[in-house]
C-alpha cells in the first residue's frame, strides 16, 4: 500500500481564489475589510456614546442622592430604606459610574453598576411596581454591558471566544 504524498522538493499550493470570495466565505481566516472597519472603528465609537449616555443618566441619579434631594429621600423612604442610607448609596453609585467610565477600571465599574441595578430591580419588585418600572434597571444593565462589549476589544474577544 502506497500513500501519495509530496516529496521534499514538492510543495502544495492552493488554487488562487479571488480575494472577495475568500474573505466572504464563512470559516475563512481573512476578515472582510468592512467587518474590520466596523469592529475597529465604529463599534468603539458607538460603545462610548452608549457609555456616556448611561453614565450621565446614572450620575444625575447619584447627584440627587449625594445632595439628599427631597425626591431621592422620598423615594428611599417609600421603598423602606431609612433617609440615612441615601447618601451612602449615592456615593457608591457615583464611585461605580466613575469606575465604569475609566477604561482601565471599566470592567469593575460594570460589575458594580450591575449589582446596584440588581438592587433597584429588587426594590421595584418589593414595591410591586409596574413591569416597565421593574425592567428599566435591567435595560440599563444590558446597556452597560453592551457598551463595554462594543468599546473594549479585550471584552469582545473574551465573550466571543470564551477565554
Amino acid at each position: 500500500m502506497t500513500i501519495d504524498a509530496p516529496g521534499p522538493a514538492e510543495t502544495i499550493t492552493p488554487a488562487a481564489e479571488p480575494a472577495d470570495r475568500q474573505a466572504a466565505e464563512p470559516g475563512s481566516r481573512r476578515t472582510p475589510a468592512w467587518r474590520e472597519v466596523v469592529l475597529r472603528r465604529v463599534a468603539p465609537v458607538v460603545g462610548w456614546l452608549v457609555t456616556l449616555g448611561v453614565a450621565v443618566d446614572l450620575a444625575q441619579g447619584a447627584y440627587g442622592q449625594v445632595t439628599e434631594s427631597d425626591r431621592s429621600v422620598g423615594m428611599f423612604e417609600a421603598i423602606g430604606y431609612p433617609a440615612s442610607a441615601v447618601l451612602l448609596i449615592g456615593v457608591l453609585q457615583a464611585v461605580a459610574v466613575v469606575l465604569y467610565v475609566i477604561p482601565w477600571t471599566a470592567f469593575v465599574g460594570g460589575l458594580l453598576l450591575t449589582a446596584y441595578l440588581g438592587g433597584a430591580v429588587a426594590a421595584h419588585i418589593r414595591m410591586e411596581d409596574s413591569v416597565t418600572h421593574t425592567l428599566t434597571p435591567v435595560l440599563y444593565a444590558v446597556a452597560v454591558w453592551a457598551a463595554l462589549f462594543l468599546r473594549s476589544e479585550r471584552i469582545r474577544w473574551a465573550v466571543l471566544t470564551g477565554r
